[in-house]
C-alpha cells in the first residue's frame, strides 16, 4: 500500500542512534520531514544525506526531520558521529528479511524507470568523492520522503532520491 497526500501518517516508535527513542506521536503540532534512505554505504545515499544536512541549516523554515536507514545501528552511529546531525537517525528493524517501517509507508523497490536517474546520481556522488562502503539493507530499496503536517497527515509523498530544492520549495509554500 503506497501512502498518498491526505493519508494519516502511520505512527511508529523506534530507537534512534543519537536521540533516544523516537515516537512520531511526539511530533504532533509540528511539521515533519520523514526521510527513508537506503544505507550509509551507498554513495548516492551519502550525497542525499549531505543535502539533507544542508536543508536543516535553513533556520527560517520550521520543520523537524526524522531519518530512517537500513544501516545497522553501529554503521549509522559511525557514519554520523563526525557530522553535525541534530535530528534522529533511526536504523529500521529488519524482520524476516523485510523492514516493516518501510512497508508501513509503502516504500518499495527502485523500478527500472529510476535507473537513468540512479546512474546520474551515482556519477554526481563519484565526483563529490563519495565511495561505496559496506553493503547493508536491500540493494534495490527505493528511498522516499514525506512531509507530515501538524495534524499528522501526509502533505508531500515522494518515492525516489531526495530532491532538497523541491522539498524546500514545498515547505516554504506551506
Amino acid at each position: 500500500m503506497k501512502l498518498k497526500v491526505g493519508d494519516d501518517a502511520p505512527l511508529f516508535t523506534a530507537k534512534s542512534v543519537n536521540k533516544g527513542v523516537v515516537s512520531l506521536e511526539d511530533y504532533r503540532d509540528r511539521r515533519v520531514l520523514l526521510v527513508f534512505g537506503r544505507y550509509f554505504g551507498c554513495p548516492v545515499c551519502k550525497l542525499d544525506f549531505d543535502g539533507l544536512l544542508e536543508m536543516t541549516g535553513d533556520e527560517a523554515l520550521d520543520f523537524e526531520v526524522i531519518y530512517v536507514t537500513q544501516s545497522s545501528p553501529e554503521s549509522a552511529r559511525e557514519y554520523i558521529e563526525e557530522l553535525d546531525v541534530d535530528f534522529p537517525v533511526i536504523p529500521a528493524e529488519r524482520i524476516n528479511g523485510r523492514y516493516p517501517l518501510y512497508d508501513d509507508y509503502g516504500v518499495g523497490r527502485i523500478g527500472l524507470t529510476s535507473m537513468p536517474g540512479l546512474l546520474r546520481r551515482a556519477g554526481e556522488a563519484r565526483k563529490a568523492g563519495k565511495v561505496h562502503g559496506p553493503y547493508e539493507g536491500i540493494e534495490t530499496q527505493s528511498p522516499a520522503d514525506f512531509v507530515i503536517d501538524e495534524g499528522g497527515r501526509i502533505v508531500w509523498a515522494h518515492m525516489g532520491f531526495l530532491e532538497p530544492d523541491r522539498v524546500l520549495l514545498f515547505l516554504r509554500k506551506m
